[in-house]
């Protein structure tokens, strides 16, 4: 009778041990378990350099979090710092950076469906399809990297020498756009050669504003953020939009920062280190994050917080969304179809696993422990 209570007692244990668990790092999964239907959203995380720690974490609408679903189902490491992840064709491209690699990912089952290895010196960060059968990678190296899409995905096709490093690309009208500090870079899709690249130069990147990627809305402008300056001081933020027909900057706003002194809850009191952008899936509404006054204090003993913004491309009017205390530099940024605001949260960037804070639009808020420096979320079935 004691032996048959002890198991009972045991199994009681067990069954709500595994019931309160959100964190299932080793789920096994057969093809077709990990389907976008029960999908949340996609965390691609950087890992820590030289550990292999890249990943995908897939966060379960009940909350459930598998945190590396490629070591899960493929038994080896996806590859050393993960940069961003593009569906392509049906599969996932996955730019591993330290790896000089782009590892393909089936999106349901998470099996490795192929490997594209450089062969020379490069640092992949971004991957923008050009046609049905091939992409660009931009590259820190000072060059863009040709590849195919479809099987079998063999080596880079061409490595392209251009005159400044590229890291955030869009592709419109057949033409590919990269952000440099210098300009807008332009290049003929059928035809990417530097010898024929055009430069924009009323709109490029900073020191912080590089951390923001450029967006295409519903008319088809490209959309770039940057800080408007006075005798060096920011005194706002801009957002500059391009018709890739003419190459010309056709609109530009600027959302005015107030004195950093003030007091008044609320206030846009400065800008943020690391900018970070998105679109809603109408491509009216444009997100960025800005330093405001907070009623409260926070960690540090400081009156301030981050606050999402977000700007009518139509109408160039802004707008308060959401606040966010407690936050300090974000690694990553990213507002659901659905409206809510996700942060990739590294916490002291001492290598141990981050978090993403989920800001539902009805004032709720969740968090999902995910893994090592979080730093894109993906939302499968919204191509953003």
């Amino acid at each position: 009778m004691f032996m048959k209570k002890w198991f009972y007692f045991l199994t009681i244990v067990w069954i709500s041990m595994t019931l309160a668990s959100c964190d299932k790092p080793g789920m096994p999964y057969p093809d077709g378990v990990l389907g976008d239907g029960d999908i949340e959203a996609l965390v691609l995380n950087e890992g820590l350099i030289n550990t292999n720690a890249g990943a995908i974490s897939v966060i379960y609408k009940d909350s459930t979090v598998v945190v590396d679903a490629f070591q899960d189902v493929n038994h080896r490491p996806m590859g050393d710092v993960a940069q961003s992840i593009t569906l392509i064709n049906g599969k996932y491209f996955v730019a591993m950076n330290n790896s000089k690699k782009i590892e393909v990912v089936n999106p349901v089952t998470f099996k490795s469906e192929g490997t594209i290895l450089y062969t020379q010196a490069g640092y992949p960060r971004q991957i923008v399809p050009i046609s049905e059968t091939e992409a660009v990678v931009s590259d820190l190296n000072r060059q863009l990297v040709r590849i195919r899409t479809v099987a079998p995905y063999g080596k880079p096709l061409e490595y392209i020498s251009i005159p400044r490093w590229v890291e955030y690309l869009v592709v419109a009208e057949n033409k590919v756009f990269g952000m440099t500090q210098g300009g807008l870079y332009v290049f003929d899709a059928n035809n990417i050669n530097k010898e024929y690249a055009r430069v924009i130069k009323d709109i490029y990147n900073e020191e912080y504003t590089k951390t923001c990627r450029m967006l295409i809305d519903k008319d088809g402008i490209i959309w770039g953020l940057m800080y408007q300056k006075r005798s060096g001081v920011v005194t706002g933020v801009t957002l500059k939009g391009v018709d890739p027909k003419r190459e010309k900057v056709v609109k530009s706003y600027t959302l005015p920062i107030g004195d950093s002194s003030s007091q008044t809850p609320g206030e846009i009191i400065g800008y943020i280190n690391y900018n970070r952008t998105d679109i809603d899936p109408t491509g009216t509404w444009i997100y960025f994050n800005v330093k405001t006054r907070a009623t409260e204090k926070n960690a540090k003993g400081e009156k301030e917080q981050q606050s999402v913004y977000r700007m009518n491309v139509t109408t160039g009017e802004f707008e308060h969304y959401y606040d966010l205390p407690g936050v300090g530099m974000m690694y990553g940024f990213a507002v659901s179809p659905e409206g809510d605001v996700y942060l990739c949260d590294c916490l002291d960037y001492t290598a141990q696993r981050g978090y993403i804070r989920h800001y539902l639009k009805d004032g709720r808020r969740a968090s999902h422990k995910v893994g090592v420096y979080p730093g894109q979320v993906y939302f499968p079935g919204y191509q953003q």
